[in-house]
């Protein structure tokens, strides 16, 4: 009967219960030192940032530098709205659109030759449009009346039918 049994173990595959712990422990190994890098990354930078605060901490900040009685120094092109400017400080966006407004509109109610000897002017809008109220608006020529009819019954066909499937539509 015992032989019988060691048969019968021998064909039998016990399956291990066990996990392997080794991988487990190098990957918190690599996990680790990766963290320790990182941490050691940051704090070089940081020290690196504290050094260069404590070099400019030592020069005397440029907004304090005395400049001497009318000679100003300008920013760099280009310069924002409300920044110092040759003249004084530039306007302020709500300002300088109120000027704006203004000199379209001066030069919207304003004669003034555009081309003097083309014979083109500026007249106000006004004034252009008593004009078409007094000789009408130009008239297209017959034949491009007719193109245009041709192309909205066109139109009106292709967007009033069904699908043309491939279909050729007739000219009207």
């Amino acid at each position: 009967m015992s032989s019988h049994n060691d048969e019968h173990n021998e064909l039998e595959q016990v399956e291990t219960s066990s996990i392997k712990s080794r991988p487990i422990y190098l990957f918190l190994l690599v996990l680790g030192i990766a963290v320790a890098g990182a941490f050691v990354a940051v704090v070089a930078v940081l020290y690196g940032f504290r050094k260069l605060d404590e070099a400019n901490a030592t020069q005397e900040p440029s907004t304090r530098i005395q400049m001497p009685a009318g000679q100003r120094k300008l920013p760099p092109e280009p310069r924002l709205q409300g920044a110092p400017g040759p003249e004084g400080p530039t306007l302020l966006p709500l300002d300088e659109m109120r000027i704006y407004n203004k000199e379209v509109k001066a030069k919207a109610e304003s004669y003034s030759w555009i081309d003097k000897p083309g014979g083109i002017a500026r007249i106000p809008i006004e004034r252009a449009k008593e004009l078409i109220v007094e000789k009408g608006l130009p008239m297209r020529s017959e034949e491009s009346i007719k193109q245009i009819q041709q192309a909205e019954s066109m139109r009106k066909a292709v967007s009033n039918s069904d699908s043309s499937a491939g279909r050729i539509l007739k000219n009207q």
